[in-house]
């Protein structure tokens, strides 16, 4: 049976969450997430789960903090949206860094930001999917709600609504961009990518978004994803000129799969209540991640 979490923000959401995957013996099939402020987070929460992952650091492999998991999807480094020309300037900067990126000794499959910027289309030629979406959710046709998809779809030149060079044809108001779609590429048993597909809507003036997951490990990458999509979210919300709206992720397989799971649990729920704005742009030089700090977490009991 599918199981449905609704959350008032990112740190709510993945804490009820994170629960019920506990409650039912560490792992959940068909987990449904709605968070209904994706602009808000709990970093009580936050700094419960960082604090968690510095000692599974200590004991097994290294992992990452959830900052680090969030820039996969969204560097809130490359968006200053008090620029001129913010949104033109994130992409060009995420081409870049994807560019050295494919430069690197160690590629394994690319990147999430790579995926949405610089996708490898069957015609060799990349699809920059970020630009695209952007583009329909500032001039696409008020009449269509629904038709803002990235869906699994591996473009090639037999796709005749799109011209893959930059410019939407005439009927291409039914189609979206590309996320992940080779099966002989993406078809991993472990390592990513583990995002699948996105879907947008927009309705009444705001912007919410569907993410699908196959598999979700709760400790040390959900609260990161969650943050990192809201940031994306937040990104296509302000740059179309629309407000933000929900965001629901869907995961196939969810996990709580590492030790300290109990006294993650209690120290979340022991730190809760410290609601406040997510980060989703640049800071201004000679700003610290002070705020962020991870001493001050009190210890369960």
């Amino acid at each position: 049976m599918a199981t449905f979490i609704q959350g008032t923000d990112i740190g709510n959401a993945w804490l009820h969450a994170f629960e019920a995957i506990h409650a039912n013996g560490g792992s959940i099939v068909n987990l449904a997430v709605e968070i209904s402020d994706p602009r808000r987070e709990d970093l009580g929460v936050r700094r419960s789960i960082e604090v968690a992952l510095m000692r599974m650091n200590d004991s097994e492999k290294s992992h990452q903090s959830i900052h680090t998991v969030a820039n996969t999807i969204f560097p809130i480094a490359l968006y200053r949206p008090e620029i001129e020309g913010a949104a033109e300037r994130f992409i060009a900067n995420a081409l870049k860094s994807e560019f050295s990126r494919r430069h690197a000794i160690s590629k394994q499959w690319g990147s999430y930001l790579g995926r949405l910027v610089a996708y490898p289309s069957r015609d060799g030629k990349p699809t920059n999917q970020l630009e695209f979406v952007l583009r329909q959710l500032r001039s696409g046709p008020p009449n269509f709600s629904d038709l803002y998809e990235v869906p699994i779809l591996a473009p090639g030149k037999s796709d005749e609504m799109i011209d893959w060079d930059g410019e939407a044809r005439d009927n291409a108001d039914s189609v979206g961009a590309v996320l992940h779609g080779d099966v002989r590429a993406d078809a991993r048993w472990r390592g990513g990518p583990c995002l699948a597909h996105i879907s947008l809507t927009l309705e009444a003036g705001a912007v919410s978004m569907v993410a699908l997951y196959r598999r979700h490990s709760y400790i040390p990458r959900a609260y990161g994803n969650f943050l990192g999509l809201a940031r994306l979210l937040v990104f296509l919300s302000v740059e179309s000129g629309h407000d933000v709206g929900n965001l629901l992720v869907v995961t196939g397989h969810a996990v709580d799969d590492a030790p300290g799971r109990k006294h993650l649990l209690d120290s979340a729920k022991e730190n809760q209540g410290e609601v406040a704005d997510i980060e989703w742009r640049a800071r201004s030089l000679g700003a610290s991640w002070s705020d962020l700090e991870l001493a001050t977490v009190k210890s369960s009991k």
